[in-house]
């Protein structure tokens, strides 16, 4: 029996508890009509409170949409239960915002039953769903292209929304409406072709039954299967998001690019989708080459900027990736130019630096190229040093490389994030640079055993 089975997934799927007031998506037609008789069935053994109708008018098939409405109000007045019933013109708004129908109406409805449940002070919506919904919904999805979450077709439950017809066929709704002898409405756009589901239902899935006979359950075993999958890795991205997440706006997230690359790849992908999601709020229009090119870059040293569907911005740097409906902005350049006298010391406020030089006798240190104290030839460094940003074009001689380097190349193969470039002091003589400041000095400064005299340079931060 129908009853026994969606008592079955109400339980399997824990949608309902006792106490819980329910608001009922109806439309007329057999599912939800079959969802509200089964609901009012199941009442006293679920131990519900309440149970109202709502019923949304799309206004899109004139007097039969009317029709649909009076139906329900009259099914909800025979069942003794209230019915909350509102009219909206569903093509107006797909066409204020460049919406399908489908979509359109889609995203009234469920904003209308949100309404409706706030307005009784209920705790559930239950919507009539079944298995071939499922089914269709799937195929629909890979036709269009999805990732693992698009496959997982309608869920069960999300959120305080539950479907327990969700397991149930058509062919089994059919079934129930002829034994309670009910006549529900039918919608004749159910069957144009224009609509994408029509097709799946009415030409697709036939074809998938000459290869198999049991196309409708095998697909649905799947979508089942992809969804355990699909929450095993939702709980895991969860929880790499709060662990990645450094910042977070009304506008944007900011996640740690290290952490990020270090994780797994399905859950590097299912990640970035989600924190997409929640800036975006919905994954229209992304699409499995957005996310991928995503990926590309986030090993990139040089700041890097994507555009994604609805005017939302991917800005990515070697330490970070931020999600943001901000346009990026230009990365203003920092110029500072300063003298250094030796012995002396100078403050580089721009970059948050301190140098100071001294003569050193007889030195007997080596500067590794890694730390903020250089030692340098006195005779190549002089007596009078300039401390400033970098330069175009700008090159030397890196202490234990041969050959000449751009100090452009020099910092991205140092890792050093495009954003803190121009922030490094570059130190020079005579028109020769002689320290890239607490990266490496010019192989042509450095002290050897010839040298008598040296100038040290110390870089503090304050």
């Amino acid at each position: 029996m129908l009853k026994d089975k969606t008592l079955e997934t109400i339980r399997e799927y824990k949608m309902l508890s006792p106490g819980d007031s329910i608001v009922a998506g109806v439309s007329g037609g057999a599912d939800s009509t079959s969802l509200l008789h089964l609901l009012f069935e199941l009442k006293q053994e679920l131990g519900l409170s309440f149970i109202y109708v709502a019923h949304l008018n799309h206004m899109l098939r004139k007097d039969d949409a009317d029709m649909d409405q009076k139906y329900v109000e009259q099914l909800a007045k025979k069942l003794g239960l209230v019915c909350l019933s509102e009219s909206q013109d569903v093509a107006a708004y797909a066409a204020r915002n460049k919406l399908s129908l489908e979509d359109a109406g889609r995203r009234l409805r469920y904003e209308f039953y949100r309404n409706v449940a706030q307005k009784v002070n209920a705790n559930k919506i239950a919507l009539g769903h079944t298995a071939d919904d499922s089914v269709e919904t799937f195929l629909m999805r890979l036709l269009r292209g999805a990732g693992l979450k698009g496959l997982t077709g309608i869920p069960p439950v999300r959120g305080n929304i539950v479907r327990p017809l969700i397991k149930t066929w058509r062919k089994e709704i059919d079934q129930y409406i002829a034994t309670l002898k009910l006549v529900p409405r039918i919608d004749h756009t159910n069957y144009e072709s224009k609509y994408l589901r029509n097709r799946v239902r009415l030409k697709l899935i036939p074809q998938l039954k000459i290869y198999n006979l049991n196309i409708k359950e095998i697909l649905l075993q799947t979508v089942l299967l992809l969804t355990e999958d699909y929450l095993y890795i939702e709980t895991k991205t969860k929880e790499a998001l709060a662990d990645i997440t450094s910042g977070e706006k009304d506008n944007s997230l900011t996640l740690d690019a290290v952490k990020l690359r270090e994780l797994e790849p399905p859950i590097e992908g299912h990640l970035i989708r989600t924190a997409i999601e929640r800036v975006k709020g919905n994954l229209a229009e992304l699409s499995f080459s957005h996310v991928h090119n995503i990926i590309k870059n986030i090993d990139q040293t040089e700041r890097w900027e994507l555009h994604l569907p609805d005017s939302i911005y991917a800005v990515g740097s070697r330490n970070s990736l931020t999600i943001t409906k901000e346009r990026p902005q230009e990365l203003k350049k920092i110029s500072f130019y300063y003298s250094l006298p030796v012995p002396g010391e100078v403050t580089v406020k721009e970059s948050g630096i301190k140098l100071s030089a001294e003569i050193v006798d007889n030195p007997n240190a080596e500067f590794d190229g890694s730390s903020d104290t250089a030692y340098l030839d006195y005779e190549e460094a002089g007596r009078e040093l300039i401390v400033r940003s970098r330069k175009d074009g700008d090159r030397f001689y890196p202490l234990g490389m041969k050959g000449v380097k751009k100090i452009q190349d020099f910092f991205v193969d140092q890792k050093i994030p495009q954003e803190e470039r121009d922030l490094v002091p570059i130190v020079e003589s005579g028109g020769r640079i002689i320290w890239v400041a607490g990266q490496r000095i010019d192989e042509r400064a450095k002290v050897d055993p010839k040298t008598k005299k040296a100038v040290k340079l110390t870089l503090t931060r304050i």
